[in-house]
């Protein structure tokens, strides 16, 4: 059953994978599964299958987590949603990921969450101006529940008034003891305790450490105790600190990259620089390991630097903006295995691309790549992936293939006007040409449909910054291997034909027709005007009416008649109907599934698609695997509705074209080229013959078809 028409089917059924993550809020459940936030879900993924689960609860960013083995819960802090007096703070099961309880305290962003007492007790520590931190009781049973009202904390006081908090550390020891913890983060580090035992009392007692002579690092990103007594902190820049009770004993800086991870092994110490080398402190000795000679280990073009970690025995949870990482230490450092199990860009995505025959996708992104990903499991192609632009890639498009022996043709744009044009298979350039004089960013690019025969002409439009479209065509509809072999083949292959004009705003989506030949486009600008274009004549048509019986499939504008049921609340959507459904997805901060066309508001309420924090860049519905695509800041969150026994559409860029007509319905003397419009008098008496002037049916009669 399509999802838009069972109102009483759970959404959280089609969040299928997520590829992305917070690479500072990440987490041990167990020995073989993980957890780490990605927008504004908690991802629970198991290390070998990478099979996902999630837990969805937070209304914005989730910025922090933890996990309590004891008690079998997690937690985490979001920031401060736009309009809302609090923060939250979710308390989870950490089997089922059903939410157990919600904390509403802090009026600012949550910076950090921690169990202490076995898991007793959660603290939270907010970015307030007092970095006010809250004692709550997380056990289901226990003293600390004796006695106490649901949401009101068990003690409230200031962290620390100087700086952020990186985290908190809770010190080994049954409940029975009195309570003793460390909050760490700019230039300090602080010990809490109890005054006794059982029952909380309203005071509780923080001790700043002291670093020594040497002063004070500039910021503590990690710290583990290793006794009751004794806590090691990471600094910075590669600062190691031992501490003894609350004043620290003894410093090494084996390097100067900063700390990720520390992992307490039985009779050693293992320090994980940001640069990837481990350092193993046994004795009084010190023996330096590089990760990146493990196999598996991410390679250099796309790896950045290490920022955190997580531990569990002798496994270790590595994070950095680029790969969340799996190393497992339990056959000692020679036979230690090394598994990605998320890759991400660096800077925010911005389009996303699916090949037309084989089962991977593209994305680009603002630091300048574009990666490849295999649609099975989201794996990162590495020999597929390549550095697009120093500038930044803002679009990407992919022609359609058919055979063994040809590639499809692929598009880059980047944020300099820079476009390049590639065979995808050997990523050889055949053109590469800056489009605009005043390096106009190039916002989005899209390909015409494929004739294989070569009958008729293969087109690419680029929207732009300034409000101009280009249009090239090409000699051939894919690319032959064996036919262009050298770099840069220019008119060879490709020409520019025209650049159209009629928009005064950046060029949001181009849409072409879904015929053979290809003789008309239609574009949508941020402020929300349409026009329609003749291509071969590179001609803007007069008016919208003209192309109103023309195909356009997949319908990726968020205007026109057909989205007129389709409110939003927000700025322009991002929009791509689901081929074969009639299904429509709009985007703007939430996903909203509608059915299509969408004359008038839909009877029923549209389904809600939840995960994004951020704005949606890019949307697109890849019917190889049935699911729908969207890339918020550096992730991309997939949906996948259940295979059924049902008549589907074929793949876009292979079905079967009809031929185009021209906008008074007679077929065209020149298949390949559209005469210029026609005067405005003669279109209304062709029009009056053709039936396209006809009144539009009533939104009541298509909801009912619906």
């Amino acid at each position: 059953m399509e999802a838009s028409r069972d109102p009483g089917r759970d959404p959280r059924s089609l969040l299928s994978c997520v590829n992305g993550f917070h690479p500072k809020a990440l987490v041990f459940v167990s020995e073989k599964r993980c957890a780490f936030a990605a927008g504004k879900l908690i991802v629970e993924m198991d290390v070998e299958s990478k099979k996902q689960r999630f837990v969805q609860g937070h209304s914005a960013t989730v910025t922090c987590i933890t996990h309590s083995e004891q008690q079998a819960l997690g937690a985490s802090g979001q920031v401060l949603r736009s309009g809302a007096k609090w923060a939250e703070v979710l308390l989870w099961d950490s089997e089922s990921l059903e939410i157990c309880a919600c904390f509403s305290f802090h009026q600012a962003n949550v910076e950090a969450v921690g169990f202490v007492q076995d898991g007793e007790v959660l603290v939270s520590i907010g970015s307030d101006r007092d970095r006010t931190m809250a004692l709550w009781p997380a056990a289901r049973e226990g003293c600390f529940r004796i006695g106490r009202k649901e949401g009101v904390p068990l003690a409230v006081c200031s962290a620390y008034k100087g700086g952020a908090i990186s985290g908190i550390a809770a010190a080994p020891g049954s409940s029975d003891l009195p309570m003793l913890f460390a909050s760490y983060g700019v230039q300090h580090i602080k010990f809490w305790r109890s005054p006794r035992s059982g029952r909380l009392s309203q005071a509780i007692e923080g001790r700043r450490g002291a670093f020594g002579s040497d002063g004070v690092p500039k910021m503590i990103l990690c710290a583990v105790w290793v006794s009751r007594d004794r806590l090691v902190a990471g600094g910075n820049n590669g600062e190691v600190f031992f501490f003894h009770g609350s004043r620290a004993v003894r410093k090494m800086e084996p390097q100067s990259s900063p700390v990720a991870c520390l992992l307490p092994l039985r009779e050693s110490l293992a320090v994980v620089h940001g640069n990837g080398m481990c350092h193993f402190l046994h004795g009084g000795k010190t023996t330096d390991v590089e990760f990146s000679s493990v196999a598996g280990w991410p390679g250099p073009r796309f790896r950045t630097q290490l920022v955190s970690g997580a531990w569990k025995d002798r496994q270790l949870l590595l994070s950095s903006k680029t790969h969340l990482i799996y190393l497992d230490l339990s056959n000692g450092l020679p036979r230690a295995t090394c598994k990605p199990l998320v890759s991400q860009p660096a800077a925010a995505l911005t389009s996303v691309a699916n090949h037309p025959v084989a089962p991977r996708i593209y994305t680009a992104a603002l630091d300048g790549l574009v990666r490849c990903y295999d649609v099975k499991d989201m794996t990162q192609l590495e020999q597929r992936s390549f550095h697009g632009s120093s500038q930044g890639v803002t679009c990407l498009a992919i022609s359609g293939a058919a055979d063994e022996e040809s590639s499809a043709w692929l598009a880059v744009g980047c944020s300099d006007s820079t476009l390049s044009i590639m065979s995808e298979n050997s990523y050889q350039y055949v053109l590469r040409r800056t489009l605009s004089g005043s390096k106009a960013k190039l916002t989005c690019a899209k390909f015409s449909s494929v004739d294989m025969s070569g009958k008729h002409p293969l087109w690419l439009a680029v929207g732009t910054d300034d409000g101009c479209i280009h249009t090239f065509r090409f000699k051939e509809p894919c690319c032959r291997s064996s036919a262009y072999t050298g770099m840069h083949t220019g008119e060879e292959v490709v020409s520019k034909v025209a650049t159209l004009r009629g928009h005064e705003a950046p060029i949001v989506d181009i849409c072409f027709a879904d015929t053979l030949p290809c003789n008309y486009l239609i574009s949508a600008d941020l402020s929300g005007k349409e026009l329609a274009f003749d291509v071969p004549m590179a001609r803007r048509l007069p008016t919208m009416t003209l192309v109103r019986e023309v195909p356009f499939h997949p319908w990726t504008l968020p205007v026109g008649w057909q989205m007129q049921g389709c409110k939003v609340d927000k700025k322009l959507p991002r929009v791509h109907e689901i081929s074969g459904r009639q299904l429509i997805a709009v985007a703007t901060d939430v996903i909203k599934v509608f059915p299509f066309p969408c004359i008038s508001p839909p009877s029923i309420h549209p389904l809600r698609l939840e995960g994004p924090s951020a704005p949606i860049a890019s949307l697109l519905f890849n019917p190889m695997n049935d699911s729908l695509l969207a890339s918020s800041d550096t992730a991309l969150f997939v949906w996948s509705w259940e295979t059924e026994a049902q008549a589907r559409l074929p793949l876009s860029p292979l079905r079967s074209v009809q031929e185009s007509e021209t906008p008074d319905s007679r077929k065209p003397q020149v298949p390949a080229f559209t005469p210029p419009p026609r005067p405005r008098v003669q279109v209304q008496d062709d029009q009056s013959r053709s039936g396209i002037g006809k009144p539009r049916p009533k939104a009541v009669g298509i909801a009912k078809q619906l």
